[in-house]
């Protein structure tokens, strides 16, 4: 700690009569110091005030009184300044230091009896010790208490007691002090401290009241920043002045005495509340020493229950509202938390777990958040299934393991998931195959492959480009089934085999594709099973073999030993431009297969026969003569005609007043269906030509012939042979008058012809 010096001198206004102040200075200066030695050592002892004194820990702040008492003493009028040591000092004002909290110092000053004083101070340095990067805050009550005496014949002496903040600077360091009183008023004129220095904190000014004696107490409070901002503990000092000061007078006829009490009220200083891992609204708080914390923040952090403060990150000293600020506290305060448990129940979703009590669809337990999920059972389930873990969604979600860490802030769920078993693909897949065949015949193959007994298996056939298996496509029947290649067409063939195997637990299924084989096909030549017929020709024409149908006639594959095996084709004479002889032969038939990919032709020979269409001549009596052959015609002719009952009724239609005459709607109608029908039909070896006519019976009436599709029929008409025609008679006109079952007229069918 530094001193606190107290100097007792006298300063000259001019420098010429420095040297002969001097020598009254010395001889003034012994008396002095034997009364100011004695008094201030005695005030010192007396005057250090201590309080709570029952504080374990001492304050990190420090006082002294070491040091000088200062007199000046000036001629004639009031300095602005006065130097620094320009006077011997006085006898030493004694020393004192305060060690407990509310620890306090009392300062006294004498300017001693009978004395023509002018200026007597003395400084009080306050040290405080401030953690690293922390800023403490102290306020000091300050008590001034003093005494002015003077003689009747100095009744117009003035004096004035000061506590004045000097700053950070001692007046020891500067070589110019103020003076704090002058006869023009109350100044003070300093180049000690800083900005916030040289103020009076009390002052008292004495003067013409009447009274020998004037009693001065007086009381403030001060309030200081010591600020650390280095990474270190660091003692500040910050300095105090106690001052008496009076006016000049030729005789030793005043005295002053001040004694100046300086306690510290509170030292606060911040805390820093560490929410080690949560969230603090307050972020800090000033305390003061000796005194409790206070209110406290409560911080939140999820997943965790507030424990308390304490002076540590981990473990140390709780520290509470009515906890007691230490002399030393600590500048951080830290959250301290326990964790949560919560209940995590497992579903098994769909499977078992295992418990000493037996299988289980779920099972709880207790989980701290922060920690991990430790050991999570492997449920079993049946039916082809693996277990894949166990997740935070029945379907979807995150998936949990023993060493995950609990972040879920409540009671929840973990899921098994599962996946089905895959199946194990066949092996030992070979395919063997013909390497010739003949279209129609059967394929020999043989497919083998290994599986196991949990598996079904099925076989799908592909047929391919080549021996690489490019471009392979399944092969299927006539209804788009899948087969096997029984009867490959002709050509060049490329198959292979995919063997698939089926779990029988869970339907998941796994292949396995076979070596490419292949097969070439040649084309089948069909057998002629039944010949096909030829239709006679006509002699007398003279056709050729074109002339002659060929029908019937069935070719089939031998090859195929199954099924139907009859070849679709068609029948042809191999040379149509032959004309056979009037006995007939037998000639060169080919069988043409429509399907040529597959099948050659085939041959055999077919049977002609050949007859007359006789070229008669004109009829003679009943007869003619074949031209050719000479055949005789007997002319025979037969027609049938088969008549309805030609049987009507006539209805009028309804009368229409305007255009006098009944509408249309009435007219003839046959009695019965068909009624009104005439069919002739040609039974006889010749066409003949038939005629229709209708007499009237009754003038009014007329009638007409229709086809059967109610077009009017023009006769004649000539009837082939084997052919029928169908005719209708259509009365018409109204009749005259009322008729029952009368005749209204006739119908003539006419034969002519037969050549």
């Amino acid at each position: 700690m530094d001193g606190l010096y107290c100097h007792y001198t006298r300063c000259s206004a001019a420098v010429k009569t420095l040297r002969g102040a001097r020598k009254w200075g010395y001889n003034t200066l012994t008396r002095w110091k034997r009364i100011l030695c004695a008094a201030l050592c005695l005030c010192v002892l007396c005057g250090i005030a201590v309080a709570g004194a029952s504080a374990a820990a001492a304050l990190p702040i420090k006082f002294s009184t070491e040091g000088e008492v200062y007199q000046y003493a000036v001629s004639k009028k009031d300095p602005d300044t006065v130097t620094y040591g320009a006077s011997s000092p006085a006898a030493a004002a004694g020393s004192g230091s305060a060690a407990l909290s509310g620890g306090g110092i009392s300062v006294s000053l004498d300017t001693g009896k009978n004395k023509n004083f002018k200026l007597c101070y003395k400084e009080i340095p306050v040290t405080v010790t401030v953690p690293a990067n922390t800023t403490y805050t102290v306020t000091f009550d300050i008590a001034l208490n003093g005494t002015y005496t003077r003689s009747s014949a100095r009744a117009e002496a003035k004096a004035s007691f000061q506590v004045v903040y000097l700053g950070d600077v001692s007046a020891a360091n500067t070589t110019t002090v103020f003076y704090p009183y002058k006869t023009s008023g109350n100044t003070i004129k300093t180049t000690i401290g800083g900005s916030d220095a040289n103020t009076n904190i009390v002052q008292k000014m004495m003067g013409k009241d009447g009274n020998k004696t004037t009693t001065v107490s007086l009381s403030a409070t001060k309030s200081l920043d010591f600020v650390n901002t280095t990474g270190n503990a660091k003692n500040i000092t910050k300095y105090f002045g106690v001052w008496i000061a009076g006016t000049y007078g030729s005789n030793y006829s005043n005295q002053a005495t001040a004694t100046c009490t300086v306690t510290p009220a509170s030292v606060t200083y911040p805390v820093t509340f560490n929410p080690n891992g949560g969230r603090v609204s307050t972020k800090s708080k000033n305390v003061t020493i000796g005194k409790t914390y206070g209110t406290l923040p409560t911080p939140t952090r999820t997943g965790y229950d507030f424990d308390g403060w304490y002076t540590k990150e981990t473990g140390d000293t709780k520290v509470t509202e009515t906890t007691t600020v230490g002399a030393n506290p600590p500048a951080t305060l830290y959250a301290h938390w326990t964790a949560k448990k919560y209940l995590v129940t497992l579903n098994a979703n769909g499977g078992k777990i295992d418990t000493t009590s037996g299988q289980v669809s779920t099972k709880s337990y207790t989980a701290t958040y922060g920690s991990k999920y430790n050991f999570l059972p492997r449920p079993i389930r049946t039916g082809g299934y693996n277990f894949d873990g166990w997740y935070t969604d029945q379907t979807n979600g995150t998936k949990v393991e023993s060493d995950t860490t609990v972040t879920t802030t409540k009671d929840h769920i973990l899921y098994a998931h599962w996946s089905l078993i895959p199946a194990k693909a066949p092996y030992d897949v070979k395919l063997e195959m013909d390497e010739t065949s003949v279209y129609g015949k059967s394929s020999f193959y043989r497919l083998s492959y290994g599986s196991t007994e949990q598996h079904t298996t099925e076989i799908t056939w592909y047929t391919c480009d080549d021996e690489e298996g490019k471009n392979g496509k399944p092969l299927t029947d006539e209804n788009g089934d899948p087969t096997d290649p029984k009867t490959p067409t002709a050509g060049v063939h490329y198959y292979y085999a995919v063997v698939t195997a089926t779990r029988k637990d869970n339907g998941r299924k796994a292949s396995t594709k076979s070596n490419v084989a292949h097969v070439t096909v040649t084309k089948a030549t069909p057998t002629i099973r039944t010949k096909p017929t030829a239709a006679k020709l006509d002699l007398a024409v003279g056709d050729t073999l074109a002339a002659s149908a060929l029908t019937g006639g069935i070719a089939q594959n031998n090859n195929i030993r199954s099924g139907p095996n009859d070849v679709a084709g068609r029948f042809v004479w191999k040379d149509d431009t032959v004309k056979p002889p009037r006995n007939g032969g037998r000639y060169a038939v080919v069988f043409q297969p429509y399907d040529t990919n597959n099948y050659t032709t085939a041959e055999t020979t077919v049977y002609v026969s050949v007859t007359c269409s006789h070229r008669f001549g004109a009829w003679n009596a009943g007869r003619r003569t074949c031209a050719v052959c000479g055949k005789v015609e007997t002319r025979t002719n037969t027609v049938t005609v088969t008549w309805g009952e030609l049987a009507y009724t006539y209805t009028d239609g309804a009368w229409n007043p305007a255009t006098h005459d009944y509408d249309i709607g009435g007219g003839w109608a046959p009695n019965r269906k068909n009624g009104d029908v005439i069919t002739v039909q040609n039974e006889g070896a010749n066409e003949v030509r038939v005629k229709f006519q209708y007499t009237r019976t009754d003038t009014a009436i007329g009638g007409s012939f229709a086809n059967s599709d109610g077009d009017y029929l023009y006769s004649p008409i000539d009837l082939p042979v084997n052919r029928t025609q169908t005719v209708r008679l259509c009365p018409t006109g109204r009749p005259g008058k009322a008729l029952n079952n009368a005749k209204i007229g006739s119908v003539t069918v006419r034969l002519e012809g037969g050549y």
